[in-house]
C-alpha cells in the first residue's frame, strides 16, 4: 500500500484535510443544484440544500483555516440543477473564503456545457504528495489517490432484521474514497474485502469500524 507523506486528517463532516506545507481541505460530490433539477422536472423538492452544503463548507475553512479548497468532483448535479440562484450562491461563497479553490471534474459536472468560469479546473490533481481524482477507476497505482464518486455508505447490524447504514470513508489499497459531502445525495453500501478499512462520524469524532460490526465478515477473509 502507498501511504501519503503527510498527514491525513477525517473530518466528521465528511471532509478531508491534508497538513502539509499547504494544508488543503478536500470534499467530493455536492451535487449543488440537486433539489433544484428535481424541482425543473416537477418535484416538489424543498429548496435549502445548496445554502446548507456551502454553510457547512464554510464552517470547516473557519475552523481549520486550510490554504486551498480542493472539491473531488461533481460540485455541481445537472444543466438543469445549475440556475443562476445556485451559481450566484456559489460565487458568493467562493468570494467570502479568500482561499484558492480547485474543481476536479467530475462525471456530473463534465454533462454541463458550461461551467462558471472563475473556477480553476483539472482531470486530475497531484498535490502534497497525494493524487487526487473523481473516479477510483482513474486513480494511479504509482500514487496514494483520494477520490469521490461512490458515494460509500457502510451498512452495520444493529438488530436481527434492521441495520444502520452511515455514509464512510473507505481506504481499499491505495484509494480513500470520501463520503458524499451534500445534503441531499444518495448513497452505495459497499461490502467489505480483505485488508479494507472503514471510518464513520460518530459524537464529534471519525472512529473506524471494527470487523465485528461488518455485514460481511467472510469477505474479509478471501479475495473476490
Amino acid at each position: 500500500m502507498f501511504l501519503p507523506a503527510h498527514k491525513l486528517r477525517l473530518l466528521p463532516d465528511q471532509a478531508l484535510l491534508i497538513e502539509s506545507d499547504e494544508t488543503l481541505l478536500v470534499a467530493a460530490d455536492l451535487h449543488l443544484g440537486k433539489s433544484a433539477a428535481f424541482r425543473a422536472n416537477g418535484l416538489p423538492i424543498p429548496e435549502g440544500d445548496t445554502a446548507r452544503d456551502l454553510k457547512r463548507l464554510s464552517e470547516l475553512i473557519e475552523t481549520h483555516r486550510p490554504d486551498h479548497l480542493v472539491i473531488a468532483g461533481d460540485l455541481f448535479h445537472s444543466e438543469s440543477g445549475q440556475t443562476e440562484e445556485v451559481v450566484q450562491a456559489f460565487l458568493s461563497f467562493l468570494g467570502e473564503i479568500g482561499i484558492p479553490f480547485t474543481l476536479v471534474k467530475g462525471n456530473h459536472d463534465n454533462k454541463i456545457k458550461k461551467l462558471p468560469s472563475q473556477l480553476d479546473q483539472a482531470n486530475h490533481l497531484y498535490i502534497a504528495g497525494v493524487r487526487i481524482v473523481h473516479k477510483p477507476e482513474d486513480s494511479s497505482d504509482h500514487h496514494f489517490n483520494i477520490c469521490g464518486h461512490i458515494h460509500p455508505v457502510l451498512k452495520i447490524p444493529d438488530g436481527k432484521n434492521t441495520s444502520l447504514r452511515l455514509p464512510c470513508f473507505h481506504l481499499r489499497d491505495n484509494i480513500l474514497t470520501l463520503p458524499s459531502f451534500g445534503s441531499f445525495t444518495g448513497g452505495h453500501v459497499v461490502k467489505a474485502k480483505k485488508h479494507d478499512r472503514f471510518f464513520v462520524s460518530h459524537m464529534g469524532k471519525v472512529i473506524e469500524v471494527p470487523d465485528s460490526l461488518l455485514t460481511s465478515p467472510v469477505d474479509r477473509r478471501t479475495d473476490p
